[in-house]
């Protein structure tokens, strides 16, 4: 290479340089963008992972108690001494209204007899009850059995067809809600003792009519099927 052509390119190559740093003298080198840290701010909860669960520190999950969605079940009627006077009035009442009717309708001796001892028991029970001067007081139980009394007389009254079976069938279920009455509400709320010692009295009686009305019922039933059974052989 010439000198001359030597020159020539130097001289070119700083012309070159001199434009550059002139042109990007006066601007600012754009700044590269900065990365998000890879760690959570301070002030920020760190994310869960998916599928974990997490319970609260010394929660012991294994012997939480489980929800139950079922409503509480309400608590059974405390009954107070009023109360129970109402109870064991109206149970008299009614077997002394249904007895009568059995005394006029019913056509078995048996029957008949047992309607008789309601009307003396019960009246016996209702005169010692009288003699304790207690007040009474009308309550869901004793409305209940209002209810049932008064249903059980106009079906007693109506009945034409065995009246007897319908009877001693009423007389069944009748004791046997009063024993219960007796037992799971009557004796367990009871604060006066006289009232306590008269429920402790008549509660063998009503164990006892409960006894003869089954018996009565068995006797019934076996007339029933003898009678069917002559009917079928006189035909």
């Amino acid at each position: 290479m010439t000198i001359t052509n030597s020159l020539r390119v130097t001289a070119i190559v700083s012309l070159s340089a001199l434009a550059f740093i002139q042109c990007g003298g006066d601007q600012k080198a754009a700044e590269a963008p900065t990365m998000p840290s890879a760690e959570p701010p301070s002030d920020q909860a760190p994310e869960l992972d998916a599928g974990t669960a997490q319970t609260p520190q010394g929660y012991d999950i294994a012997n939480a108690p489980a929800e139950s969605s079922a409503a509480p079940e309400p608590k059974p009627e405390a009954l107070s001494d009023a109360q129970i006077a109402a109870v064991t009035e109206a149970a008299n009442t009614a077997e002394i209204a249904q007895a009568k009717v059995a005394q006029a309708k019913s056509k078995d001796a048996g029957v008949k007899t047992f309607a008789a001892m309601m009307i003396t028991h019960h009246g016996e029970a209702k005169q010692k009850q009288a003699k304790l001067k207690l007040k009474t007081e009308e309550s869901g139980l004793s409305t209940a059995m209002h209810a049932d009394a008064d249903a059980t007389l106009n079906a007693l009254k109506d009945s034409a067809k065995n009246f007897d079976q319908t009877y001693i069938a009423a007389q069944i279920t009748g004791h046997q809600k009063v024993l219960d009455a007796i037992n799971d509400k009557l004796l367990p709320n009871v604060k006066d003792a006289n009232l306590k010692a008269y429920l402790e009295e008549i509660k063998p009686k009503v164990e006892d009519h409960l006894r003869e009305a089954k018996r009565l019922q068995q006797s019934l039933d076996t007339k029933s099927s003898s009678s069917a059974v002559g009917s079928k052989q006189s035909g």
